[in-house]
């Protein structure tokens, strides 16, 4: 007999939760609780796509900088470019295509930087060895709506 005491308190716990209240799951929780975590961050990185020169990617870029100082790159159509570092300091020169028509460089800027064009944004690259699709949310340049 104790036994089946036993195991009848929880059946008769779960029927008391459900009597007084919604038993339908709620929709929000559920996608909550199926969705891959990351699966968001992963959404938001652009891709690099075979050919960079076929998205647009003239425009500004912004990135938090040191100590949350927001930096800037603007690419121009000219080849050239305009970074603005945290300190407010604009570097300015030349931007030349890779032959992989993914990354360029941009002559005169601190150690001749490296970005891996991506539609809607840049991953500015350790240098040009490093490669390209192993991006950390860090290393994102976002382009500035309307730019």
């Amino acid at each position: 007999m104790r036994k089946f005491v036993l195991a009848l308190v929880p059946a008769l716990a779960l029927v008391a939760a459900c009597k007084g209240g919604n038993t339908a799951p709620d929709a929000a929780a559920s996608e909550a609780a199926t969705a891959t975590p990351g699966a968001t961050v992963a959404a938001a990185m652009p891709t690099v796509p075979a050919d960079a020169r076929s998205v647009v990617f003239v425009g500004t870029y912004s990135h938090a900088g040191a100590n949350g100082n927001p930096e800037t790159l603007e690419l121009k159509l000219d080849d050239t470019y305009a970074w603005t570092d945290a300190a407010g300091k604009t570097i300015t020169g030349k931007y030349a295509w890779y032959s992989d028509h993914r990354r360029i460089l941009l002559t005169g800027a601190a150690n001749n930087a490296v970005f891996a064009v991506a539609d809607g944004g840049l991953y500015k690259m350790a240098g040009k060895d490093a490669p390209i699709g192993t991006f950390t949310a860090d290393q994102l340049w976002t382009r500035n709506p309307g730019a």
